[in-house]
């Protein structure tokens, strides 16, 4: 089977991982419990998705409203970051040659719109992605499946002919529940052993041995 289409995470999988995400949920989690939520056990090591619909179901609040909360805790971390963002080594290399070769390129991120338009465009790179999906276009955020199988249908392909490489359980979960195939990047967000766990198909140490994943993943797929 033909591979079409291969989308990407931002922070920690296509640039280092400089956004210091515990401490912004750490923020987020300091802000609820301020109302005078009980959130439990529930702390800043479960993903975001994890606690907004923990509030939703289990506290009645409304996902907008948290949603709402999130995004002023975070910007402010994801905006010092931008000014620290590093693209992985032969990063730019490798989309060029994916697209030179004819691949869709995407990036799916739980990441703002505002944070990934300015790194990419201070990175240079904007211009080679065919679609980008944010936090701000989607309703759940990822280890839901969302954000993935919208930057798949704006791509026009299908699950099957679409790989998703992350660098965290979250983004293996995501892509997995989308029906992509999956390449977990090692040294950002999760361990390998955790990528494993998380269902990765494929683990990589540098960008550019996704072109070989995507070779292989064809001719299995044959």
């Amino acid at each position: 089977m033909v591979i079409e289409a291969v989308i990407f995470d931002l922070d920690g999988t296509l640039i280092d991982l400089s956004l210091k995400i515990l401490d912004a949920k750490r923020e987020f989690i300091k802000r609820i419990r301020s109302m005078g939520v009980d959130l439990g056990a529930i702390d800043e090591l479960r993903p975001v998705e994890i606690i907004i619909t923990y509030l939703e179901r289990f506290r009645g609040i409304p996902r907008k409203h948290s949603r709402m909360i999130l995004d002023e805790c975070i910007e402010p971390y994801e905006l010092e970051a931008v000014k620290r963002a590093r693209l992985r080594d032969g990063g730019a290399q490798v989309l060029e040659k994916l697209r030179k070769a004819g691949y869709k390129l995407g990036l799916a991120s739980n990441n703002s719109r505002k944070c990934i338009e300015v790194t990419l465009e201070k990175l240079g790179l904007r211009h080679l992605f065919d679609t980008i999906v944010s936090r701000d276009e989607v309703v759940r955020l990822k280890p839901c499946e969302e954000v993935v199988v919208k930057a798949i249908k704006q791509l026009g392909t299908l699950p099957q002919r679409a790989v998703y490489v992350g660098d965290s359980v979250v983004d293996m979960i995501a892509g997995r529940r989308a029906g992509a195939h999956v390449v977990a990047i090692s040294g950002g967000a999760d361990p390998r052993d955790e990528l494993c766990k998380g269902g990765a198909d494929f683990i990589i140490n540098e960008l550019d041995e996704v072109v070989e994943v995507i070779k292989f993943i064809e001719k299995r797929t044959l």
